[in-house]
């Protein structure tokens, strides 16, 4: 009997400590991480300025030039519509050298239709032209699986967890530009995010953890799930953008990506079921479901860019951009008014995020018919596009190649771009690991002028 007694007096200590550290694992999971699997930095659209490395700041004359640099608008002579589709792959490597058993490999594809537009130009006291257009920017797609192992005061845990993320955000565009001068062009583009329309805003993030703890003579297993839900995302931003004509051979731009405040409605939930067994003790114990529901902001950041065009000749141009993202102003301010970093999940006043600055370099060639109506380009470019993280930005790097045809109204243009980072920090989403990311991107624009 003594026996029996000191067996379910530790029973009921370690069911209690459990019960405790599960509150603190929920509080820790209300951690409210923004994982943008894609590029976090904000980039435009088309096969075309892609293929050449999205270098196209000082060159945008086509109608993604909304999302590069409104002032390129002027650049369109006849009313045009456009589509462009994309196929983005992901593939993370990830290792840790205190926790070898975490070792394991996420791959992610995806095809959605990246953009859109209709662009009219016309004359009313000075040339003009207007445009509307759909742009999905950010990506959320991310799955990956693991173990994990640890010791601990006697008790051995072994879990198996997984982690799925899926979304997107994009945004409507209402475009405008106007010649200045015969050399200056101005544009604005007002971005609405919003998920009222034809497309969903938002983004869903489930964790799952299936562990076994021994613990002496106890056997302890638990099933764990939690699940972050972000939808109604919502709010605007205008893009500004300049394209000035120096001389015949070389172009200036600059653009600015105005700040905003995002509002999003935040849903979580946390359900477990832990099983207790050992000498005469056998008890399964189901937790209540604990849910928040909120509403939350997301400050965006102010981003800024300038490009340079060398027009060598009719058929051979150059573009250098050079961009900058004010990560250390991006904070998510939950519904108790705490405001967060959800880069590195610290408050406001001890994240340590810098600013990132992006290089990218490229350029295109282009093979004329003898009737030019017939006309071949070929594009390349390598970029230099780092991702915030606390302490330092995470190195990448990416290269691009790109072609298609241009024939009487209608332009085809396909690209790709290689995008990569090696030994990136992935400490939010796997503690004491880092990983190796490799992204491929495909997309084709379709463009038809009237």
């Amino acid at each position: 009997m003594c026996k029996r007694a000191i067996l379910s007096v530790i029973f009921i200590v370690v069911a209690s400590l459990h019960y405790s550290s599960n509150n603190e694992v929920f509080a820790d999971m209300l951690f409210q991480q923004v994982g943008i699997s894609s590029s976090p930095n904000p980039v435009g659209s088309g096969a075309r300025a892609v293929g050449m490395g999205g270098a196209f700041i000082a060159i945008a004359d086509d109608a993604t030039a909304a999302s590069w640099n409104p002032g390129g608008l002027m650049r369109l002579e006849k009313p045009e519509v456009s589509m462009v589709g994309a196929y983005f792959n992901q593939k993370e490597d990830f290792f840790s050298d205190i926790h070898p058993e975490i070792d394991n490999t996420g791959d992610i594809d995806d095809f959605n239709i990246n953009y859109f537009s209709a662009t009219y130009p016309f004359h009313f006291y000075n040339d003009m032209v207007v445009s509307m257009n759909y742009q999905r920017l950010y990506e959320f797609e991310r799955s990956f699986s693991h173990a994990y192992n640890y010791s601990s005061l006697g008790s051995d845990v072994l879990s198996d967890k997984h982690f799925s993320q899926n979304g997107y955000v994009g945004a409507l565009g209402l475009a405008c530009a106007i010649s200045v001068t015969p050399k200056l062009s101005f544009g604005a583009t007002l971005n609405i995010w919003t998920d009222q329309l034809l497309w969903r805003n938002g983004w869903e993030e489930t964790y799952s953890v299936h562990s076994v703890e021994t613990l002496g003579p106890f056997l302890i297993t638990s099933d764990s799930h939690y699940t972050h839900k972000y939808s109604e995302f919502r709010g605007w931003n205008v893009n500004l953008g300049l394209l000035w004509d120096i001389n015949r051979y070389l172009t200036f731009g600059a653009v600015v990506k105005t700040p905003f405040k995002a509002s999003i409605h935040h849903e979580s939930r946390f359900t477990q079921t832990k099983t207790y067994g050992g000498p005469s003790i056998n008890r399964t114990q189901v937790s209540d479901p604990k849910s928040t529901s909120e509403n939350v902001e997301l400050r965006m950041p102010l981003s800024y860019g300038l490009g340079l065009a060398w027009r060598v000749s009719d058929i051979l141009s150059f573009d250098l951009d050079v961009y900058r993202t004010r990560w250390s102003k991006y904070i998510l301010t939950d519904s108790q008014d705490n405001k967060l970093s959800p880069i590195d999940g610290c408050f406001q006043r001890d994240s340590d995020v810098k600013d990132t600055t992006q290089v990218r370099i490229g350029g295109e060639y282009l093979f004329i018919g003898q009737d030019t109506q017939v006309v071949v380009p070929v594009r390349g470019g390598i970029f230099y596009d780092p991702e915030p993280s606390h302490g330092t930005s995470q190195d990448f790097y990416g290269i691009a190649i790109g072609s298609g045809i241009a024939y009487k109204r209608f332009i085809f243009d396909v690209a790709y771009q290689l995008r990569w980072g090696r030994s990136v920090d992935t400490g939010n989403l796997i503690a004491t690991s880092s990983a190796d990311i490799t992204q491929h991107l495909v997309l084709g624009s379709v463009i038809i002028h009237f």
